[in-house]
């Protein structure tokens, strides 16, 4: 798996390769000749921030030289495309030798280092542009934005549980975490996962968007307004979302599903961050581009261009409800999943209640003795341990741990 700074470069070096057809997308046809035909509006250019960004929270429009400071009352007029393309190269040139410069320096001074988050922080410091990308939300020159984002990184084998009381600032970043349940029952802007394997991630309230890249049989339980797929394989994706998701990059065998869980909180940590529970588009993926066959990250050379792999609906059959323990005894409102489920997954529920409520029926009316009442016992642990194991389930067995 690539280097967060590395996958940075990978990820500006494809939008510098594919800008002049990102902005044929967004730019209107006007009467003109040659580069003059085509503009963008500061509200089109706006889009871009989806992919770019220079420090968070500014707009993308505000730092471009061609619309800053415009009045709101009177629109900045029409830019030509072919000045914003050079714009945007110009500052995703620059942006490539500063993070070259600085990974040089720091693979120089690497045997001298001693924290891993600092040093990935200094490998993308001093960028002019960001892909926004897991790297993408550092700030330029800015080491306070990093104290702004709570990390969580390198947990194996246990269980993590972060309240509002425990998120510093608006961003959430989940790194390279291993055959654990990671619990985030908090309102945040902004939400990462990042080369993450095994593990079960649940993301209570994102704001603006969750980006997930680099997964492997990764569960995501995620209530956000938009969520980025990006790289992964054998996901599951149980989503509450206003927009549609999108899925880029070089994915396989992703799944979706709708959000499935609650927690006493999660209602007012929507409407906090305005995420609605009457939408829900976790079922309309949309799947951008194609793979790139020079993209070494991906595919060896040689391999033709193939449309981008879509993500499948779950079997209702085998879709289920998480249930979040109550660990701090917290009080809130939210009684139940704010986000409606489809019938044929509300009658799937259905049919699961009646059948167990019917095994429990029976096993009461047993007429057995002690001997043969503690043999059912003890072959009904040894299914439900199997079913731990084989569900993935026994990460939620894991003891909590915080930081």
């Amino acid at each position: 798996m690539p280097s967060q700074a590395d996958e940075e470069a990978h990820q500006l070096s494809y939008l510098q390769k594919h800008m002049v057809n990102i902005l044929s997308l967004l730019a209107d046809s006007v009467d003109g000749e040659g580069d003059e035909s085509m503009v963008l509006t500061a509200e089109t250019f706006e889009h871009l921030g989806f992919l770019l960004q220079f420090s968070e929270g500014t707009p993308l429009s505000q730092v471009a030289t061609f619309f800053a400071n415009s009045d709101p009352d009177m629109p900045a007029a029409p830019v030509p495309a072919a000045q914003v393309h050079d714009w945007i190269l110009q500052n995703i040139a620059a942006s490539l030798e500063n993070t070259a410069e600085k990974l040089t320096a720091k693979e120089n001074s690497q045997q001298s280092a001693s924290d891993p988050d600092v040093t990935m922080a200094e490998a993308v410091t001093n960028s002019r542009i960001h892909s926004s990308s897991p790297t993408g939300t550092a700030v330029p020159n800015n080491q306070g934005h990093y104290r702004n984002t709570t990390f969580l990184e390198g947990f194996s084998k246990t269980s993590v549980v972060k309240q509002a009381s425990d998120i510093k600032g608006h961003s959430i970043k989940v790194l390279n975490c291993h055959d654990s349940v990671i619990y985030i029952l908090a309102p945040v802007k902004y939400a990462t996962v990042y080369g993450c394997s095994d593990t079960t991630i649940v993301l209570g309230a994102v704001g603006k968007v969750v980006k997930v890249e680099h997964c492997e049989r990764v569960q995501i339980i995620a209530a956000s307004k938009r969520i980025c797929i990006a790289n992964c394989r054998e996901c599951i994706f149980y989503l509450g979302v206003n927009h549609q998701p999108l899925i880029v990059g070089d994915n396989h065998k992703l799944q979706v599903a709708p959000f499935n869980t609650y927690y006493p909180q999660l209602g007012e940590h929507l409407v906090q961050v305005g995420v609605d529970s009457n939408i829900n588009k976790w079922d309309q993926p949309f799947v951008l581009g194609v793979v790139d066959p020079h993209d070494s990250l991906s595919h060896p050379a040689g391999v033709s261009d193939v449309q981008a792999e879509s993500a499948t609906c779950l079997d209702p059959d085998l879709f289920t409800n998480f249930l979040i323990p109550s660990w701090f005894e917290a009080q809130g409102p939210t009684k139940y999943n704010p986000f409606t489920l489809p019938e044929v997954y509300w009658a799937s529920q259905r049919k699961k209640h009646v059948s167990l409520e019917d095994i429990q029926k029976n096993i009461r009316e047993l007429e057995l003795d002690d001997t043969r009442k503690k043999e059912l016992a003890s072959a009904l642990h040894a299914q439900f341990k199997d079913w731990l194991y084989a569900s993935g389930n026994i990460r939620q067995l894991y003891c909590l741990q915080g930081e």
